[in-house]
């Protein structure tokens, strides 16, 4: 099975090395690290992610505007965006996939099912027998 790439926009070091491990270590992704939005659409172009894991809440004086960049690349290359956010039980999936997001992931996370998580909402998850 070929490896899944994912590029981790988190700007908290400590919370993404974390997710990294978690996604690499326990779901196989192969992770690309980005402490910024700006960063991170920048790493899309050469990276080529198969999907997208945000932490929206940062320091960025355009945030808004850099995700609003990010969700149109999203849609451009067909590449699902996730949030991660404390505030992810704000809103319904429905809402998440009207705002042009594929879903949200809740802080705190479980880092047993965090993988599994981000592969089910972007359906990438295979079938279990």
């Amino acid at each position: 099975m070929p490896s899944k790439s994912i590029l981790l926009i988190e700007h908290e070091v400590s919370l993404r090395d974390v997710l990294g491990d978690c996604l690499t270590e326990l779901g196989g992704w192969e992770v690309t690290p980005s402490e910024s939005i700006l960063e991170g659409i920048r790493l899309c172009e050469s990276k080529r992610p198969d999907a997208i894991l945000v932490d929206a809440s940062t320091a960025e004086n355009d945030a808004l505007i850099l995700i609003e960049q990010l969700k149109q690349y999203s849609v451009e290359q067909a590449v699902p965006i996730l949030l991660i956010s404390s505030r992810a039980n704000w809103f319904t999936l429905s809402e998440f996939r009207q705002m042009g997001f594929s879903g949200a992931i809740g802080k705190p996370f479980n880092p047993a099912t965090l993988s599994a998580q981000v592969s089910r909402l972007i359906s990438l998850e295979e079938p279990t027998s």
